[in-house]
């Protein structure tokens, strides 16, 4: 298993095969951004996809996560702090 990094939040936070291509087998929600993994959104973001992420693009939800550490405020009581081998750093 390999941990992959959320589009969104940037944090390390879904694990996968090693064999998944990112993101193509995860369909994972972040527990820290509540971002739902999603390949239409990720290879447009500036586009909504309309699909499980509603009318938000990729990157309005990246600003929304800078504003209110989640990728839509009324999702705030579902989201968590990053654990410390979620962090960026612990993941090169």
């Amino acid at each position: 298993m390999k941990r992959i990094q959320c589009p969104c939040c940037g944090y390390y936070t879904q694990l996968v095969e090693e064999t998944d291509k990112y993101p193509y087998h995860c369909f994972e929600i972040c527990d820290v951004c509540f971002w739902q993994y999603e390949e239409t959104s990720h290879d447009k973001p500036d586009k909504p996809s309309g699909g499980a992420n509603g009318m938000l693009s990729l990157n309005e939800a990246r600003k929304n996560y800078m504003k209110y550490g989640v990728y839509e405020s009324r999702f705030k009581k579902h989201v968590r702090l990053p654990l410390p081998e979620e962090m960026p750093e612990n993941n090169n």
